[in-house]
């Protein structure tokens, strides 16, 4: 008779354990082969970039390689699994390679406690390891700003959202959607924001995101008094990536504070739109942020495992 954990089904388990290990074991970064996969997708794209040319050409050339990438990654993980001696702990071991917590990240923690300690030169030399925006020039203000979008938006894409498609939907859907991730985040820093090259593998990524980070979102929408609806109906429709400014809106309005903002790419300005009251975040506001991320995440933790154990419960009746 085969071994069954209790209360929860084995799905929920394997979510579980490999939420908890990404969040307590970090692997630094100079031992992390993620970075050499990204490395070579850059080299790739650099080889295939090509800023005269034709955006029929950009947008071809750019899904080709990404879909050349995922698929070849896909088809090997996916191999070895089905000949694997335990299938569910090589999953894991994948996925745990391209998840990331960004609260776990200790270079962003020196950097908010530096920020603390008003060594803003530092902090700014930081952020330039992890921002595709120019990180030279920005004020405290900014740099809390930088901080907070950073945190909100990679804790959402690269850990929530693939957790949450690997307990869903499983380890092919959560690992195909990974390597795209990776892809497009390599592919926008080889190219400007607005440049087709870029935006042709964001647009995968956008139509994957776009209900599951207005799902994310609704624990934000029930503090009392929040503005979050108002900054939803004012900002997201002009906003430069409606996804990404639907969970600034949504914290904006926890939060109480601005976010966003015009930025500079490459020494180029880029007029993004500013989210919420004039108010500019505070210190403080960095904790808040992650805060009211974790409220979410919880929110829809409980509630998953609240239906877990109502379905074992009729289940065993």
């Amino acid at each position: 008779m085969a071994f069954e954990l209790p209360f929860f089904s084995t799905g929920a388990w394997q979510t579980l354990l490999l939420a908890l290990v990404s969040s307590l074991l970090v692997i630094p970064s100079q031992y992390h082969p993620t970075p050499l996969f990204r490395l070579l997708i850059s080299k790739m794209a650099g080889r295939i970039y090509d800023a005269n040319a034709s955006k029929v050409y950009a947008s071809f050339s750019s899904l080709l390689l990404s879909c050349l990438i995922v698929g070849c990654v896909a088809i090997l993980a996916i191999g070895i699994t089905s000949f694997a001696q335990y299938p569910v702990a090589f999953e894991l071991l994948i996925l745990f390679l391209l998840i990331n917590n960004p609260y776990t990240n200790a270079k962003l923690k020196r950097a908010a406690w530096l920020l603390t300690q008003q060594q803003k030169p530092v902090v700014r030399d930081i952020l330039s390891q992890f921002l595709r925006r120019d990180s030279n020039n920005l004020s405290e203000s900014g740099l809390i700003k930088a901080i907070i979008e950073h945190q909100s938006l990679s804790y959402f894409r690269h850990f929530f959202l693939p957790l949450t498609l690997y307990y869903c939907l499983g380890f092919n859907v959560a690992l195909i959607y990974c390597l795209f991730l990776h892809c497009a985040n390599v592919f926008s820093k080889t190219a400007p924001p607005d440049s087709q090259f870029s935006n042709a593998t964001n647009a995968i990524i956008y139509y994957s995101e776009f209900l599951p980070i207005r799902l994310f979102c609704l624990p934000l929408l029930l503090k009392p008094k929040t503005q979050g609806f108002r900054y939803l109906a004012l900002f997201v429709d002009n906003g430069y990536q409606k996804n990404s400014c639907f969970l600034l809106a949504c914290l904006s309005g926890y939060l109480d504070v601005q976010l966003g903002g015009p930025a500079f790419y490459s020494g180029k300005r880029y007029s993004k739109t500013r989210i919420g009251p004039k108010t500019l975040p505070q210190q403080k506001a960095i904790k808040q942020a992650k805060n009211a991320l974790m409220f979410a995440s919880a929110f829809w933790l409980c509630l998953i495992l609240f239906l877990e154990i109502i379905y074992a419960a009729t289940n065993h009746l």
